[in-house]
């Protein structure tokens, strides 16, 4: 039995006779070929017109998806925004005036001497 569905990048299908689900990831329509890619990571490419000839289920996500992503620790899926108020924010760079010293230098001093290289601005 072959499949009348068009692939959609994003959307996931059961392949029936494998039992394997997978997600369309990229069609590359120049190559006419669709890529997918299996809960494992495992990618795939497949012509268009064998595409048709597959038979397939739409399926749903899986609740994990991190099957493909190598060391994702649990705690790295659960983002959250720091509690920083607006008012603790800092503008780069600003911070308590530093005094400077003699060993600083300016922008606009000389360069030293004797170390060679080209200094012409």
């Amino acid at each position: 039995m072959s499949t009348e569905m068009d692939p959609i990048v994003g959307n996931w299908y059961q392949h029936i006779d494998q039992g394997l689900d997978f997600e369309v990831v990229a069609i590359d329509e120049q190559t006419t070929s669709v890529e997918i890619q299996y809960l494992d990571g495992t990618l795939d490419e497949i012509s268009l017109e064998d595409w048709y000839e597959l038979n397939l289920d739409p399926a749903e996500p899986p609740e994990d998806w991190t099957g493909p992503l190598d060391h994702v620790e649990a705690d790295d899926t659960d983002f959250t925004e720091p509690d920083v108020e607006d008012d603790e924010w800092e503008e780069p760079g600003a911070g308590p005036a530093r005094r400077r010293s003699h060993r600083d230098g300016l922008a606009d001093d000389p360069p030293p001497e004797g170390l060679g290289g080209d200094w012409d601005e």
